[in-house]
């Protein structure tokens, strides 16, 4: 009898120990199979908060590059390594980017699960508290795409393990572990300090122990500070991707000590605005999951207070708390990405409840048990089916390809000096390199950010720049960056050229058209083109000043069913703009003799039958009616 009793608990072990295992393993399957299904696959176009930094990323990773402040020099090497060996078997760039944070996110369910296991909660319960994380919203983005959010869930995750095991073992190599794992943590984002608290409550009874072996930790923990001797090494071996200046003195200890903090950071004056704050991270929060589990997953954790090991429940309960509050004090009068990460452990901790929960009604009655499993089961199927398509509205946004269409326009180049394009440092530049790196695309074209030397660039030939960029950098700015007033032409729809020189020469433009506004300015030549659709049309225009016009002027590009106009019925589109050169330069500043190019896209209603574009330009005089130049007619090319 005592051999059949010995056998069964031997037996009983073996199937805990197979739990152990079964339940991590079952729940990283299932993460993977979600995050893979939403995979982002080629380079980032969109510009939610949640991609605020994704194009970097996929920019910097298979250059072995390094990335804005702090530098995570941790997740550099290693997803640098990553994406390289993925490379090497025919894996894109932008998709092993994409699978580096989806490895990780799949190691913290999978860890998620042991942490909530060695709470004492079994594996099913576990394991579907796991995937309630794994299912949130920003977990779910944050896994499959390209983002260092996944790798802080880890180090958070198997923080909180340690300092859970080293609170009940005091062992040294928990203890040493710990150390490791949070400090690594707090090297690779800051926000992981906030773990203070709770790693502190955890470990508490063993302060003896980590007096005794703090030499042992603090010589641990000096590996998190070693790690960031990776930054200048890349410098100094030819990095070709490098935020910030890591490689001198300065720039290498700006980029450890920075924490985003007084960037992000912003303090309230007022209760109101403090309320309203509240408010707008709860709404963040029930972004991510359904608030009734949000709800009790927190309170879920104080039941682990209440079953007798108060350290375990007041060290859960700590770990989210300087987190929401962190989410509540980043504010920039919008939500912003740091806002979306800090909020993360929060909601990791509510499914740590929400499985508590399920283990207790399962203690309650089995039928109780049971019931809960199945509504819990159902709740998850039917947030996920919701969250789906918002991840995919994010992963498989191509917006950005347009500016890649955009200066497409600018090709064949041309021969003999270099065009340089100035883009700013962001979304579009970071899609524009990726595109010219990996995919073959804007050969020949010196694409550049704006932190370049403007007039070195300006020397060795022409100066572009998208329109928008003067949204961020007026007129003004380039006459500082270039030494001297500055003179602006069209160079493709949506691309300006810009130089202290007049851009076109007036032996390049013929005298073709040779129409007079009226105004002391003329249309040089004018031609008209079906564009890179058939539904659209490019106008392109030679604008030059026969004197000094002494106001501005406005431009009227209009696509008529009849000519002339009979009615508001005959404008078919139109492409207004406040001044010429995509609404940029106004005529005011033009030079006696000065050629300007000017392009304009008119998009052909489907199944109509324009007869001419009419250009003109217009003023508004003080009784607020448009005055209008004479009217140039271009007919519909074949």
């Amino acid at each position: 009898m005592s051999d059949l009793i010995a056998r069964f608990q031997e037996g009983c072990r073996d199937i805990r120990s197979q739990d152990r295992i079964l339940w991590p393993t079952v729940a990283a399957i299932i993460a993977a199979f979600l995050f893979l299904s939403t995979l982002q696959v080629s380079v980032n176009g969109s510009g939610h908060p949640y991609a605020t930094d994704v194009g970097e990323i996929q920019n910097a990773l298979p250059r072995w590059g390094l990335i804005h402040r702090s530098g995570y020099p941790l997740y550099t090497a290693v997803g640098s390594l990553f994406v390289t060996v993925l490379r090497s078997v025919g894996v894109e760039p932008a998709v092993g980017a994409s699978l580096f944070s989806t490895l990780w996110g799949v190691v913290f369910v999978a860890l998620l699960v042991v942490l909530i296991q060695d709470l004492g909660v079994s594996g099913p319960a576990a394991a579907l508290g796991s995937l309630s994380v794994a299912l949130s919203t920003g977990v779910w983005i944050d896994a499959s795409l390209a983002e260092v959010h996944t790798l802080t869930l880890v180090f958070t995750v198997i923080t909180l393990i340690f300092a859970l095991r080293f609170g009940r073992t005091g062992e040294r190599r928990d203890l040493l572990l710990l150390a490791l794992f949070f400090t690594q943590g707090v090297s690779h984002q800051r926000s992981v300090i906030l773990l203070a608290p709770a790693v502190a409550v955890l470990a508490w009874f063993q302060w003896r122990v980590f007096l005794r072996n703090l030499g042992l930790v603090i010589a641990v923990s000096l590996f998190a500070l070693l790690v960031y001797l990776y930054m200048p090494f890349r410098v100094w071996t030819g990095a070709t991707w490098v935020f910030g200046s890591p490689g001198t003195w300065d720039g290498f200890w700006e980029m450890v000590f920075d924490n985003r903090g007084g960037r992000v950071f912003a303090l309230s004056t007022g209760l109101d605005e403090w309320l309203m704050r509240l408010g707008v991270t709860w709404e963040i929060l029930l972004e991510d999951m359904f608030w009734l589990l949000l709800v009790l997953g927190l309170i879920g954790l104080f039941l682990l207070i209440k079953r007798g090991n108060w350290r375990e429940g007041v060290g859960m309960v700590l770990a989210w708390i300087p987190n929401f509050f962190l989410t509540v004090v980043i504010w920039r009068n919008h939500v912003i990405d740091a806002q979306l990460a800090a909020k993360l452990p929060v909601v990791m901790l509510a499914g740590v409840g929400l499985a508590v929960l399920l283990e207790r009604a399962k203690h309650w009655s089995r039928p109780v048990g049971i019931a809960a499993g199945v509504v819990f089961v159902l709740a998850l199927a039917v947030w996920g089916w919701h969250v789906r398509p918002i991840v995919l509205s994010i992963t498989r946004d191509s917006s950005t390809e347009a500016v890649v269409d955009m200066v497409e326009h600018l090709f064949p180049l041309p021969e003999g000096h270099v065009t340089t394009l100035v883009v700013p440092w962001g979304h579009d530049y970071w899609t524009l390199a990726y595109v010219q790196e990996y995919r073959g695309q804007l050969e020949s074209l010196n694409l550049v950010d704006h932190n370049v030397n403007m007039r070195a660039v300006a020397e060795d030939g022409r100066l572009l720049t998208p329109a928008e960029t003067f949204i961020v950098f007026p007129s003004t700015w380039w006459e500082t960056e270039l030494g001297g007033r500055v003179h602006m032409s069209s160079a493709a729809p949506g691309i300006v050229e810009v130089g202290t020189s007049l851009p076109v020469d007036v032996g390049a433009v013929p005298l073709d058209v040779n129409f007079d506004l009226g105004n002391g300015l003329r249309v040089r030549s004018a031609s008209l083109s079906w564009g890179g659709t058939p539904a659209q049309l490019v106008l392109v225009v030679y604008w030059e000043a026969l004197q000094p016009v002494g106001s501005d002027y406005s431009v009227a590009v209009h696509l008529v069913a009849q000519d002339p106009p009979q009615g508001a019925h005959d404008l078919m589109d139109q492409a207004d703009t406040p001044h010429p050169v995509g609404g940029w330069y106004p005529t005011s500043l033009w030079m006696t003799g000065e050629i300007v190019r000017d392009d304009y896209v008119l998009n052909v209603p489907p199944g109509s039958t324009p007869v001419a574009v009419r250009i003109a330009m217009y003023q508004i005089d003080a009784n607020g009616v448009f005055v209008n130049t004479e009217w140039l007619s271009l007919p519909i090319p074949e």
